[in-house]
């Protein structure tokens, strides 16, 4: 099941009590899906696939990506922990598996190391597994 799949986009600007995932406006093509939805018997320890690639407009978040998924999630009531995250390269069919680790913690803010890494055989598969599911869908 499709969560989201569009553009993800900010206009650099503070709405709220929430700073903006960047202080220049970007957008971010965006597909989260719901692994669970396609096999209801079986628990993920990662049940959501987020994969994210710049659209070409606007500030890049390569840099920094928590602002980014901590966003994602606040939006989508997701686990940040809960998610594995993808970044499309721009090479086709390209991934970088984006780990986030809890380090530290400030009162309600939890602090993550990042990690990139390419993905894990059983990741690869996954990811592109799902994509061609997602393309096949809008056929």
């Amino acid at each position: 099941m499709y969560i989201f799949n569009g553009t993800y986009s900010w206009d650099g600007k503070r709405h709220g009590d929430r700073d903006p995932i960047a202080w220049f406006a970007g957008s971010y093509n965006l597909l989260i899906i719901n692994l669970q939805a396609h096999q209801p018997g079986v628990k993920f320890l990662k049940p959501y696939l987020c994969v994210f690639s710049e659209t070409g407009h606007g500030h890049s978040i390569s840099a920094n990506p928590e602002k980014f998924a901590k966003h994602v999630c606040t939006d989508f009531s997701l686990d940040l922990e809960r998610v594995l995250w993808a970044e499309k390269l721009t090479t086709k069919d390209r991934y970088e598996v984006v780990v986030f680790t809890r380090s530290n913690r400030l009162g309600d803010n939890h602090f993550y190391r990042i990690d990139r890494r390419p993905p894990t055989a059983a990741e690869r598969n996954l990811i592109c597994n799902e994509i061609e599911a997602h393309i096949k869908s809008l056929q």
